[in-house]
């Protein structure tokens, strides 16, 4: 019986000498697109999205030594390969327009993109070892709502008397996640330097529509595009205990 209440004892002085610290962070990095959201060539599939940036605001509580409840709110950009998506832009106009479209080489185009805004809220899991005094290791899987706002694309194609204008902007709340994991190394009794490498994910759905002709004679159907937002984070903060 002695026996078994010195070893709870130790387990219980063990849990508290490495038990787990609730902690607020604040980081900042590179988002890195994935798959589709990264590609070109195909106005309904592709994302046109270059290696943008992140911030991140993360926290943990934990009621257990391991297992606590984690969130964060994230927002990250990727600005548009704006060439390659004008010129897919353009061959989709000539090539389903219901009657012929040519557009001459020295026609005047002027073509401006914004950037990809993508801010999510996710809430879920978050596992936690202390390896030492001032080393934590975390992994965490988190899951909310995304609001995604593509890039404001703005399109005009100018010739003789014949003008074409297209503009594409909509936003959009769908389901997203993260997962991920990272470490956190104590400076002091209360700041820690913080790094991580999250993967997120969630849905784009939006529709290009060409909806002024001027001087044409002519409809272009609207072109729904759907793809998955992948990125690849990596992150660096500080966080704080609590």
């Amino acid at each position: 019986m002695m026996r078994k209440f010195v070893w709870v004892f130790v387990l219980f002085l063990s849990a508290s000498v490495y038990g787990q610290q609730n902690f607020a962070s604040l980081s900042f990095g590179a988002a890195l697109p994935q798959g589709g959201y990264g590609e070109t060539g195909d106005l309904s599939s592709s994302g046109y999205a270059r290696t943008g940036g992140a911030i991140k605001f993360d926290a943990a509580y934990f009621p257990t030594s391991y297992l606590g409840i984690g969130g964060t709110f994230s927002f990250a950009s990727n600005y548009a390969m704006s060439d390659s998506l004008m010129q897919d832009m353009i061959d989709y106009v000539t090539a389903n327009a219901s009657s012929l479209v040519e557009i001459p080489d020295d026609a005047d185009k002027v073509y401006g993109s914004g950037f990809w805004n993508n801010m999510g809220l996710y809430i879920g899991p978050h596992f936690s070892v202390r390896a030492s005094q001032r080393l934590y290791f975390d992994i965490r899987v988190l899951a909310g709502l995304s609001f995604l706002r593509p890039p404001e694309q703005e399109i005009i194609i100018s010739w003789d008397e014949n003008e074409i204008h297209s503009v594409v902007s909509n936003n959009k709340v769908a389901f997203g996640f993260t997962a991920g994991g990272g470490l956190r190394f104590k400076l002091n009794e209360t700041l820690a330097l913080k790094a991580g490498v999250d993967f997120s994910q969630s849905k784009a759905k939006f529709e290009y529509t060409f909806d002024l002709f001027a001087g044409l004679a002519t409809d272009i159907p609207p072109l729904p595009a759907q793809f998955f937002v992948r990125t690849v984070d990596i992150m660096i903060g500080l966080a704080y205990a609590f």
